[in-house]
């Protein structure tokens, strides 16, 4: 208990500290442009219609949308964070029940640049608050997952992080896996925890 209040207060001290730099960063967070490119990729959602939904989707440069697989009507993204275009789809495909719960992981680009600013680092998944952080040199994976305000109790100790093409998986629960280096425009994904997953007491090598 006495680990878990200091854990609270930590994370507390944390979020205070770094309010200011989380407003300025909203305000200079890519965002859709007409004429750019919105990619997406979808996580918790039948196998089959993964090849459908993930890919590159071109904003119009009339009416700044995109059309998404199975949605009905076009989806207006332009001036939107790729925060807030995830937050959209999502609302989206629940309101239209084609999803019970998808995961969305969405990047915005201007002039067909189909990638977040290559100075952030996206956190997505089951964590306190999904963010697309501004990179810092010598960034650690346990840094990116505390300034998110952590996993939840519904999230895995089995945290991938895509870099490219190529996802791996690290253990939060792992001193070494904890302080590996992150790179602009890595990509952090926390699943839901499985039912037999356990929580160690302590941090291991």
């Amino acid at each position: 208990m006495k680990n878990l209040i200091m854990k609270y207060l930590m994370l507390a001290v944390v979020g205070l500290l770094l309010m200011p730099v989380f407003a300025q960063d909203a305000a200079t967070e890519p965002r859709a442009t007409k004429g750019g490119t919105v990619t997406v990729q979808f996580k918790n959602i039948p196998s089959e219609d993964v090849n459908n939904v993930n890919g590159d989707y071109p904003v119009s440069r009339e009416d700044g949308t995109i059309s998404m697989p199975y949605l009905s009507g076009r989806v207006s993204v332009t001036g939107l964070t790729a925060r807030q275009v995830e937050n959209k789809l999502r609302s989206l495909y629940l309101a239209q029940e084609i999803y019970s719960d998808p995961i969305i992981m969405a990047n915005v680009g201007p002039k067909g640049e189909a990638a977040v600013d290559s100075r952030y680092v996206q956190v997505a998944g089951y964590v306190a608050g999904k963010k697309n952080l501004p990179y810092r040199e010598g960034m650690t994976l346990i840094q990116a997952l505390i300034e998110c305000g952590d996993i939840t109790d519904f999230g895995s100790r089995k945290i991938q992080v895509t870099r490219g093409k190529v996802t791996r998986t690290y253990d939060y629960f792992s001193a070494r896996d904890r302080s590996i280096k992150l790179l602009p425009s890595d990509s952090i994904y926390v699943p839901r925890r499985p039912a037999f997953e356990g929580r160690p007491d302590k941090i291991g090598p």
